[in-house]
């Protein structure tokens, strides 16, 4: 069961989309490629018995990857929908007893967190979840709580500017090409419309503050295309297979890093901010 901490009222769209998330990008070809890359990327930084919180779970594919490590892994969602899709995979793969699942609004005061008990070695953050964030400092003064000193977090959000999405609606002379340029629109997440952010890569380390040092900034999605396009990558697999390994080769190059449907950030935590604003 999971617990309910800072809530506000019930995710209704997110809830909407639970029972189709899994079809629709999780377990398609595109949408595995894209996870299994952010895991690349992540692999260095997860270890057995280190204790990890998944924000924005959704249906608990990177929950049920670190536990399959064997990590301890709180996940963490705002939608219970969601949140029920992931405990019954964990329980079909044996995995319950390391997953907990908390309700949590991301943008819930600052003392409504997350049990920790111990301070957490990883947090997670994929596929937007901090999109739908107000505040990214408030943010990040809760992951410098929330994390050990040395831990490590990684953000994927999706960025201010998306080759593949403006090139795409340009090409069809649609306004869609230019919505995330503004930083704020409306998107619609199962019926219903939701507001979202689209940060700058900046944006989101100025956010996370000084107790952060970036690791490393990708691309995902940088050649691979946005979730809208997928049939076209089921429709023609070689092209796809093209387009991903150059993503491989390149997605860590500025600007390459930035232009993707989604950016990667991987921070960690230093121990301490010296007087002149410097890690000690």
């Amino acid at each position: 069961m999971a617990d309910g901490l800072g809530t506000r009222a019930p995710a209704a769209a997110f809830d909407e989309a639970a029972s189709t998330y899994d079809s629709d990008f999780a377990d398609t070809t595109a949408g595995v490629w894209l996870r299994e890359s952010v895991w690349s990327r992540l692999t260095p930084f997860v270890k057995p018995g280190m204790h990890a919180l998944d924000l924005g779970c959704g249906t608990g594919e990177d929950s049920l990857w670190l536990a399959r490590r064997a990590c301890r892994v709180t996940a963490a969602d705002g939608s219970p929908a969601m949140l029920e899709k992931l405990a019954a995979k964990a329980v079909r793969l044996n995995l319950a007893y390391r997953i907990r699942t908390v309700r949590l609004d991301l943008n819930a005061s600052a003392a409504a967190e997350p049990p920790a008990g111990q301070p957490f070695d990883l947090v997670l953050s994929n596929f937007g979840a901090i999109n739908c964030v107000d505040d990214l400092a408030a943010l990040g003064r809760k992951l410098q709580d929330w994390l050990k000193p040395g831990g490590v977090v990684a953000l994927v959000f999706m960025g201010r500017f998306c080759a593949w999405e403006s090139a795409y609606y340009l090409t069809r002379f649609d306004a869609r090409a230019a919505r995330r340029w503004r930083g704020r629109a409306r998107a619609t997440v199962g019926n219903q419309s939701v507001d979202v952010r689209y940060w700058r890569a900046r944006e989101v380390l100025s956010g996370l503050g000084p107790s952060f040092r970036s690791l490393s900034v990708h691309g995902i999605g940088t050649f691979v295309p946005p979730s809208y396009l997928f049939h076209w990558v089921e429709q023609h697999p070689r092209s796809f297979r093209a387009l991903a390994d150059c993503e491989r080769r390149t997605a860590h190059l500025w600007p390459l890093s930035r232009v993707g449907d989604h950016t990667l950030i991987i921070a960690r935590r230093v121990d301490t901010i010296g007087p002149a604003g410097s890690p000690r």
